[in-house]
Parts: structure tokens; sequence; C-alpha cells
């Protein structure tokens, strides 16, 4: 069946907001303790999953990762960056047709994404955005489950005429979870065998392929 929907998570996907993440993560543990970790402590345990080790000997995880969000929603996206090739692809996905909507773990009011959308011009090639304020999350920390469900529920596509694509492990979980076909790419850092273990069905370099892989499905 033609795909329709392209269902699209943001960061390491869409923006390189590493450097946020790793600006927010101190000041959130500054805000438990005086610890702070440096640049290439934390890229290592970022890429192993592992930042929990850090977290669990200084407050509870999930309070932990909440004020995370609080202040993540808040901190500047200036020094954010579009991922090479991703604006090209997004433009010839919308003009093939296809609907692109923007799926983010961040707890923030949609006009706030807008605004980073709006500031990096990616704007006019997304149809919506979704965040896990648009849903009561029932799944497991960090899953957007129930949001990619809600979008294709909003917009009455089925499952089969959807792609969802994702850099982190409970990404693909996410997307296997709601039955769509779902996509790894490697620029968030996680490596090929793990989104795979994690349920990805296809794992590419980045999204700038995606509209090749589109095309390429549609053929067989």
């Amino acid at each position: 069946m033609k795909i329709k929907l392209v269902i699209s998570d943001l960061d390491q996907t869409i923006l390189d907001t590493l450097n946020r993440f790793f600006r927010v993560f101190n000041k959130t543990l500054n805000f438990y303790c005086s610890m702070q970790v440096d640049w290439k402590t934390f890229l290592e345990k970022y890429k192993k999953d592992k930042l929990d080790n850090i977290v669990s000997s200084i407050a509870p995880l999930d309070k932990f990762w909440d004020k995370f969000l609080e202040i993540y929603d808040d901190e500047s996206f200036t020094y954010d960056k579009v991922i090479d090739g991703v604006k090209e692809a997004l433009s010839q996905l919308k003009n093939e047709g296809l609907k692109i909507i923007v799926v983010t773990g961040r707890k923030s009011r949609k006009e706030r994404v807008w605004e980073n959308l709006r500031y990096h011009r990616l704007d006019v090639y997304i149809d919506d955005v979704y965040t896990v304020l648009d849903v009561d999350n029932q799944e497991f920390r960090f899953s957007k489950k129930e949001i990619i469900l809600k979008v294709l529920n909003d917009y009455s596509y089925k499952r089969e005429e959807a792609v969802f694509v994702g850099d982190y492990r409970y990404d693909m979980l996410s997307g296997k979870k709601a039955g769509v076909l779902t996509i790894g790419v490697l620029t968030g850092h996680e490596d090929r065998k793990t989104l795979f273990e994690y349920g990805a069905d296809l794992v590419i370099k980045s999204m700038a392929q995606l509209p090749k892989i589109i095309k390429d499905m549609e053929r067989e």
C-alpha cells in the first residue's frame, strides 16, 4: 500500500539538539546538587543510554527527567541545527503529497515546538505537531506509542499507510507497539544493532534518505 503519512520524531531525527540536551542535563543536575558532567562523560553515557547511572545517585529518575523536560522547554533553541539533508528530504516528501507530522517527547505546548520549527524554517513542511501533553501515556517512560496512535486516529490513516521515523531505541519500541512501519536513523548516536533489537523494520543513515526509501518500498 502507498505510504501517505510520515510521523517523525524531532530531536536528533530532524534537529540536532544534543548540545541543548547536554546543557539542560547539567542544569537539572545542578537543581538537585552541585554536580556537573563534562562533555566527554556525557556523550559516552548518552550513546550507551546510561545517563540514568549518573542520575540515580542524586534523585528519583521520574522526578529528575520531569524536571529535565521542564527546563528543556525553556532552554534556547537558537543553537540547534537542522541535520544535513533533512530540509531537502522534507521538501521532497511534501512535494510528493505526503502528510508530515512531528511528534516529540517534550513536555511542550505545541506553539513552543512551532516556534522551534519556524526559527529553522522547517514549519512550511510540517502539517501538525504533537507532544506528550496531547496524550495520557500509559506505556513506558519516553514512549511515543500513544502519540502515534492519536495521529493515526485524528487523521484517519490506516497503520499500513504510515511510517514512523526516530533515532532512539524507545522510538523503535514505540513504533513497533503502535503497529506502524518503523525506521531508525543513526543521527541520534544509537547503533544499528540496538535499533533493530528494539523493533526497527529498517535503519538508515539519516532522514535525508527517507524519500528514496519510501519510493523503493512502493515499487515492491
